[in-house]
């Protein structure tokens, strides 16, 4: 089996190079990543210029674009033998609720899923750059050896490990639960460069969430490992039925 490994952390994360190293044991591992991060990038793609792609080996590349090209030239730009599995992360924050809509970490396994392949996003509450991701790693090989066949074309699950069970969790801690509600409060600096010309610079939101059962955030803030399906056709179908029965 062909994995497809990419991030949008970077190369140099600690999180790809985990996955790398531990699936690389049980299975044909092909890793393309950016160059340097590109968080909340969703499934940006660079089109209509060149985009410089680094060889290190036959299984590993390094591309100057967006995780969403990564995928893309992975499985067409002819480096790799055809992929069977796209995996992206382990992603240094976690992704969950309407994170996914911004993610690049998501939307790199999202771009796999359009084209057919079973796709996987890994993401982890542990955001200390120095930490080693080794037993989410070895998580990760476990739950594909467990669950990859039930992964169906065109979908993406959505997995994120808390920092509590890292070292210590098993896969008897998956709970299968849907998307949460995000908040999100946005504030910009602002910096003046001259009259009538501003900088504005986002550095991140305050993030919050609504306390539901059954979703993501309620899975890991009781130290479980929530895995959610996500589908690509958004089409809100109960309203749509609502809409056409008028």
């Amino acid at each position: 089996m062909n994995l497809l490994i990419t991030n949008d952390d970077g190369i140099s994360s600690a999180g790809i190079k985990a996955l790398e190293r531990v699936l690389g044991k049980s299975y044909n591992t092909y890793l393309i990543a950016p160059l340097k991060e590109r968080s909340v990038t969703s499934m940006a793609l660079t089109v209509f210029q060149g985009m410089r792609v680094e060889r290190i080996n036959d299984n590993h590349y390094i591309a100057d674009g967006f995780p969403a090209d990564c995928v893309n030239i992975g499985l067409y730009a002819e480096i790799f033998p055809k992929i069977d599995f796209v995996i992206s992360g382990i992603n240094r924050g976690v992704n969950m609720g309407y994170d996914v809509h911004y993610s690049g970490t998501v939307g790199a396994a999202k771009h796999g899923a359009l084209h057919g392949i079973p796709s996987l996003a890994v993401s982890s509450g542990r955001i200390d750059p120095e930490d080693d991701y080794t037993r989410e790693a070895e998580l990760v090989l476990s739950f594909l050896n467990k669950y990859k066949s039930q992964i169906q074309s065109g979908e993406v699950w959505n997995l994120n490990f808390p920092p509590e069970i890292s070292g210590s969790g098993t896969l008897d801690e998956i709970v299968f639960t849907r998307l949460g509600r995000r908040r999100y409060s946005e504030k910009y600096e602002k910096k003046q460069i001259i009259e009538g010309v501003s900088e504005f610079q986002l550095n991140g939101s305050l993030l919050g969430h609504d306390d539901e059962i059954g979703t993501d955030f309620e899975a890991y803030y009781q130290g479980k490992l929530p895995v959610t399906p996500i589908q690509l056709d958004l089409t809100e179908k109960k309203r749509l039925t609502e809409l056409q029965s008028k």
